[in-house]
């Protein structure tokens, strides 16, 4: 579990993208989820490298949060620098959270840009600093100013 948990925190810092839905005025369920690819191993020779996408749905993006929380515990005196990284991931999980559901809140409520919304977060370490994830702040930013 605790393999797993990491090796899917490490490609969520590389390649992930939150995509959010609202769909209830068209009587469907309100959801996100969080997409990442796995570059494909092929051969030295390829200089095209292939990637694979996975999807999280938002019950395997709890469940990948119930594992992080697990392992904060084995790794404090283990591998500080992942429990580093692991922290923050389970604060970003937290801040994706928060923003879907004052997404959901301004749908409920009836605001019109909010009915049949899609938006899209970068979430992945754009400037190659796992610690500050600039890009995303941003966007929330941008998304508080846009709802008031």
């Amino acid at each position: 579990m605790l393999d797993n948990a990491l090796i899917m925190m490490e490609h969520l810092y590389k390649t992930g993208v939150v995509h959010i839905r609202l769909r209830r005025l068209i009587n469907e369920q309100s959801q996100y989820e969080i997409e990442y690819s796995i570059d494909k191993i092929s051969d030295p020779t390829n200089v095209q490298q292939e990637s694979i996408k996975y999807s999280l749905s938002m019950t395997d993006i709890d469940d990948h949060r119930r594992q992080l929380t697990f392992c904060t515990s084995d790794l404090l005196t283990d591998m500080p620098y992942k429990t580093l990284l692991l922290t923050e991931q389970l604060k970003l999980l937290q801040i994706i959270e928060r923003i879907f559901s004052t997404l959901i809140k301004l749908e409920i409520s009836g605001h019109p840009e909010y009915q049949c919304f899609e938006e899209h977060y970068q979430i992945h370490d754009i400037h190659g600093n796992a610690y500050k994830f600039i890009y995303f702040l941003k966007s929330f930013v941008l998304f508080l100013k846009r709802s008031y």
